[in-house]
């Protein structure tokens, strides 16, 4: 952005618009410029932060937890809005983590800059403050409230949605550090019609032992906590920075950070012995046969990119 450009768009922000066209001007040229990819992190819950941050074009999501684990999100900001006032008045670590949605690019005000500027123009600085305070505030009360929250449903699954969002963070990691990415879903099968014989099986599939009681009926009660089980033992196995996921009613799947395919194939070998288990006692309590179908995708060698990554946990 030129100068003027700069000038216009900060008069747009709300913290700025008692400011005439000179004092817009010295600001201008101290903000810096920053583009983001989709999925790319800004900065981190727990890093130190120096930075007040302004959207020119795109959106920020702020979200607790690290990447790539996304927990709770505080707040979504688009073009206008600002940012990362805290990092201005201290130097604690950030409360919560930020992430570009869009392809979005910022304006950057660093601290010894806003330092400078409060000391031209203290009275503008008050009223900058004021302001600044009131969303401290608020984000503080948000916070609180979300972990809250968040605690009481920690065992859960992410979301699809929430799983994307932290794929696409982890993805851009992986590239930028040349590091390897593997996946390991789970498909989830109910036959409810007549059991069949074990061999009718496929290989790759881990299924229940056979008996000889009746199908029982397979409530939607009976077939979530089915899908929350195995998720349980998918999170059992994972590592803490691998995260778990709900693609659609009968997928879930795992995201294994900095694994290859041997890795990847290691994982699902843990799991397979008691994912069968749980099966078989399944059968034998619903009298249900189901099966639990694993496949792998690994980055880059399967796909390099995230959409196509997307079409193989689709497939």
């Amino acid at each position: 952005m030129i100068t003027i450009e700069k000038i216009l768009f900060l008069k747009r922000i709300s913290i700025f618009r008692s400011l005439n066209t000179q004092e817009l001007r010295v600001i201008a040229d101290v903000v810096s410029e920053e583009e983001l990819a989709v999925g790319e992190v800004l900065f981190s819950e727990g890093q130190s932060g120096s930075c007040m941050y302004f959207v020119v074009e795109g959106r920020i999501k702020i979200f607790t937890g690290v990447p790539p684990k996304i927990k709770g999100v505080v707040a979504v900001f688009e073009v206008g809005d600002f940012f990362g006032e805290m990092g201005l008045y201290d130097d604690k670590p950030r409360a919560a983590s930020a992430m570009a949605v869009d392809v979005t690019r910022l304006l950057v005000l660093r601290k010894g800059d806003f330092c400078e500027l409060i000391s031209e123009y203290p009275d503008v600085a008050l009223g900058i403050m004021k302001e600044l305070n009131q969303r401290i505030r608020a984000t503080n009360v948000k916070l609180k409230s979300i972990e809250g929250e968040l605690f009481e449903r920690s065992g859960n699954l992410y979301s699809r949605d929430n799983f994307i969002e932290c794929m696409s963070a982890e993805l851009l990691r992986s590239k930028k550090n040349d590091a390897p990415l593997s996946f390991v879903t789970a498909s989830i099968r109910f036959h409810t019609d007549e059991i069949k014989s074990t061999t009718d099986v496929p290989v790759e599939a881990t299924s229940s032992a056979l008996s000889g009681s009746s199908p029982s009926p397979l409530d939607s009660a009976m077939r979530e906590q089915f899908v929350s089980d195995v998720g349980r033992m998918l999170t059992m196995h994972q590592r803490p920075n691998d995260v778990s996921g709900r693609l659609r009613d009968d997928r879930l799947v795992v995201m294994l950070s900095e694994a290859n395919r041997e890795g990847a194939n290691a994982f699902t070998r843990r799991v397979r012995k008691d994912v069968g288990d749980f099966l078989s006692a399944f059968q034998e309590k619903r009298g249900i046969k189901s099966e639990i179908i694993f496949a792998l995708i690994c980055f880059p060698e399967d796909s390099p990119e995230r959409e196509g990554i997307l079409l193989l946990l689709d497939k």
